[in-house]
């Protein structure tokens, strides 16, 4: 599934993700949920080529 969405929404998603995500790990939140999250958010990079998503 092409779940990827345009660059600029990208962006601004992924900056407010990290320091979600750097902010839950120091206090330990939900760890295996930011650690699935991260995947997904990785996955959606429009970035990545096509072909190297799996």
């Amino acid at each position: 599934m092409d779940n990827r969405i345009p660059a600029l929404q990208y962006t601004l998603f992924a900056e407010a993700f990290w320091k979600f995500a750097s902010m839950a790990r120091q206090y330990h939140f939900y760890d295996e949920e930011v650690a699935h999250m991260e995947k997904s958010v990785l996955e959606m990079n429009p970035y990545q080529r096509k072909d190297d998503v799996k």
